[in-house]
């Protein structure tokens, strides 16, 4: 992550605090139950943002590290953390390809809505299953592109057009094709939508004006089997969502 990419980032912890996408939905719901956390173990959230998911996680386990790689962010999670009363959780700026930890120091470890941000999604993989003790499990949450190579190419394009840190949004085959070539097996898995409205989602983002128009212009331009793939009108469309649940 460059430094460009973290003060962007550091000035968008509010809006991601106040962002009903993040913090709540039935993905989040989804990594709680297929994490299952328990109360004797010790958990990370990877990419943990402003903590909506770590306060979950937090909850019911007996220690939580949220990692990110933006001080704004981490500001934001410990303004949730304290909002929440939650006091068994430690914040940790690191960039998710290099983790500060020893091997098999985690029962759980978590990452929504983080991983298609990040540089080497691979390398970030190989280092989760590192630290993940043996027999641990990892939960991914995140976007996805279909198969269709045309409509991949529409939802990244889209997506590094609002946001110039969004580096990849796999296919399902590519997300769980990066777990288990990263040692992991992919035991569990669940789809489904969340909905976007545009101007907020350009608003949270703070997407310059340029590059809001040209967004606004690929929705409004996007042929029919685009509109109809991500359910695109005038006030927003679709994203693809998967979780995945993997062994080491």
């Amino acid at each position: 992550m460059t430094d460009e990419t973290r003060r962007h980032w550091s000035a968008l912890a509010q809006a991601y605090l106040d962002s009903p996408t993040h913090a709540s939905g039935e993905d989040l719901d989804t990594v709680l139950a297929f994490a299952d956390p328990q109360a004797n173990e010790v958990a990370l959230d990877l990419g943990c943002g402003v903590g909506h998911t770590l306060r979950r996680v937090a909850a019911r386990v007996r220690l939580a590290v949220g990692a990110d790689a933006t001080d704004g962010m981490l500001e934001g999670a410990r303004m949730l953390l304290a909002r929440e009363g939650i006091g068994n959780a430690v914040l940790i700026l690191t960039p998710a390809e290099s983790l500060p930890f020893l091997d098999a120091s985690f029962d759980l470890v978590t990452c929504r809505l983080a991983a298609h941000h990040f540089a080497d999604a691979a390398k970030a993989f190989r280092e989760v299953r590192r630290v993940l003790r043996p027999g641990g499990r990892f939960v991914l949450s995140d976007n996805y592109a279909p198969d269709d190579e045309a409509l991949d190419r529409f939802i990244n394009a889209l997506e590094a057009t609002r946001d110039a840190s969004h580096v990849r949004e796999h296919t399902i085959l590519g997300w769980r094709g990066l777990l288990e070539q990263a040692g992991f097996e992919v035991t569990d898995e669940s789809r489904g939508t969340i909905r976007i409205a545009t101007e907020p989602w350009l608003q949270r983002s703070r997407t310059p004006d340029d590059r809001a128009r040209r967004a606004r212009e690929m929705l409004r331009g996007a042929p029919k089997p685009t509109r109809d793939t991500f359910a695109i009108d005038e006030n927003g469309f679709d994203l693809l969502k998967v979780v995945l649940r993997a062994a080491r």
